[in-house]
């Protein structure tokens, strides 16, 4: 699977969003996030940069496998802690992911 195909689903995963939910924060359709998932088509430099920013991954996360060292450092501390913990460390990013989309929003709509 390509490197951007496996960030998008499994980034949009995480937060718990289906297609159609990320589709809409990044101005775009339901089936255009189908086809990058399934690799029938690639998106366009300016929807990676989109989605890099409403996932909350940097844009080089969909173009390589190269993890920085911040990265690294979370994903060691991250797999350190208890399965109650980690579930704790998500639903709270979860939160602060849906808090930051709520300020764009709202900062849109100004």
């Amino acid at each position: 699977m390509r490197q951007y195909a496996k960030a998008i689903r499994e980034n949009r995963k995480k937060l718990g969003w289906s297609q159609k939910q990320l589709a809409e924060k990044i101005h775009s359709s339901q089936q255009a996030i189908a086809r990058w998932e399934n690799e029938t088509t690639e998106p366009r430099t300016d929807n990676l940069q989109l989605l890099s920013k409403v996932l909350g991954v940097p844009l080089n996360h969909f173009l390589d496998r190269d993890t920085s060292k911040s990265d690294e450092e979370y994903i060691a501390l991250y797999n350190s802690l208890s399965l109650e913990d980690k579930k704790r460390v998500l639903d709270y990013m979860k939160m602060l992911k849906r808090q930051e989309t709520e300020r764009e929003e709202f900062k849109q709509r100004k």
